[in-house]
């Protein structure tokens, strides 16, 4: 179901807050503005701090060591608010999203079953339809932690409401290198590019918005290899060029790279445009 079915479906929870705590790198960063944008379609505005919120997201990262023992952590905090806030006639929905709900989701739920939602980042299109589910539910969890078929960039609302000069655009997700210390291929999947028209209107929603600067997101992003109109496939340097041709957008930068996927077009396009910033991120330890 597209986002704009899921919206119209879903029915408007007027005045509610939104609370969203982000854990990792900057594709967290990333999707927690779509998760609020696409769940300020049914009227759930974000705050700043959690304090009197109507939901709380936590959006988790793998990454690190003791991950997920630094989440069971807060949700015992978490827990214990969402008791009182229930004792006291009120509710509180709380939802795991991210690298951790996709990787120990099940455990989550087990552990804590005052979580409602369970989420991995392929399934955020559906946080409308689970927190109608949530609010009108018995009280279990609800894991959604599955690869589907169809991207979630498909789902996530068309425009983006951004606030500042810079701004993050995811264009890949996923990673296929299976480096022997990285558990990104199983939490975020394979490697997937958006097709370059997507990424183009994305920008310039964010141009409109007052945005100078974006810097270009995917696990391994210079991996790139979206489809263009014509059905060709671009690198990350062809959309590079593509995006820097956008009345208003000044600098580009892109984050997080990897050293097989260095090209000759990317280094002369290092050399050749002054809007792509000299500044190149490689994981060091790849491999």
């Amino acid at each position: 179901m597209p986002a704009k079915q899921i919206v119209q479906f879903v029915s408007k929870n007027t005045d509610k807050s939104l609370y969203i705590k982000t854990f990792g790198c900057q594709m967290n960063v990333y999707d927690s503005e779509r998760m609020s944008e696409l769940l300020g379609k049914i009227g759930f505005i974000r705050h700043p701090t959690p304090d009197s919120v109507d939901m709380i997201i936590l959006n988790t990262c793998h990454i690190r060591e003791k991950a997920s023992e630094k989440l069971f952590s807060e949700l015992g905090r978490l827990r214990l608010m969402k008791e009182q806030r229930e004792r006291a006639g009120g509710r509180l929905v709380l939802a795991v999203a991210g690298c951790v709900a996709q990787g120990v989701g099940k455990e989550i739920a087990s552990r804590v079953p005052e979580v409602d939602i369970v989420v991995g980042p392929q399934n955020y299109h559906q946080l409308p339809i689970l927190v109608q589910q949530a609010l009108e539910g018995d009280g279990l969890s609800l894991v959604h932690a599955e690869f589907p078929a169809e991207s979630k960039f498909d789902f996530l609302p068309d425009e983006r409401n951004h606030e500042g000069v810079s701004a993050f655009l995811s264009i890949q997700e996923g990673c296929d290198k299976f480096c022997t210390f990285c558990v990104v291929p199983y939490t975020r999947g394979a490697e997937y590019s958006r097709p370059v028209s997507e990424i183009i209107f994305e920008a310039q929603s964010l141009v409109e918005c007052g945005v100078r600067e974006i810097t270009l997101l995917g696990q391994n992003v210079n991996a790139y290899h979206g489809l263009k109109a014509d059905q060709t496939v671009a690198s990350l340097s062809v959309l590079i060029e593509e995006l820097g041709a956008i009345d208003g957008l000044s600098r580009i930068r892109y984050t997080t790279s990897h050293p097989k996927d260095v090209d000759d077009g990317l280094v002369s396009a290092h050399k050749r445009l002054p809007f792509l910033m000299p500044h190149l991120h490689l994981p060091v330890q790849s491999g």
